[in-house]
């Protein structure tokens, strides 16, 4: 292979990585939905948990990543976890019901040490009442 024709390939190879850059993008940045969910929920847990919200199916689910030895502690006392995924749960009169479509949901599963359970997941309901 000559000199111009290995330049050529770079220079195509690195066209086309940044027009696969350029057109998946929108999707990497996240819905408006997604965006406000997850402001929604950071204003709700403490400030070292780490969400990343993101469309599974028809849902927007909410992956709670508290600090390790918080998570892990919450993955062996299941009631308490189940509480707190519950309280964290949009309220009926929050936004984010407004912006989804009546056929999408809105879901929490926690995450410890990078790993998720979908088994642990829990369907957040549009006429849920405020944590009290």
């Amino acid at each position: 292979m000559d000199k111009d024709m290995g330049k050529r390939m770079i220079c195509e190879l690195a066209m086309s990585l940044g027009l696969v850059a350029a057109l998946s993008a929108p999707a990497l940045a996240g819905s408006p939905e997604a965006n406000l969910l997850k402001e929604e929920i950071v204003a709700k847990v403490p400030a070292n948990w780490q969400v990343h919200v993101s469309m599974r199916d028809k849902n927007l689910v909410i992956f709670l990543m508290p600090p390790y030895q918080e998570a892990f502690n919450l993955w062996y006392e299941p009631e308490k976890l189940h509480a707190r995924m519950l309280e964290l749960c949009p309220g009926p009169n929050d936004a984010i019901w407004a912006k989804l479509p009546a056929d999408q949901g809105v879901a929490i599963e926690p995450t410890v040490g990078g790993k998720s359970a979908e088994a642990m997941r829990i369907s957040c309901k549009r006429t849920m009442p405020p944590p009290a």
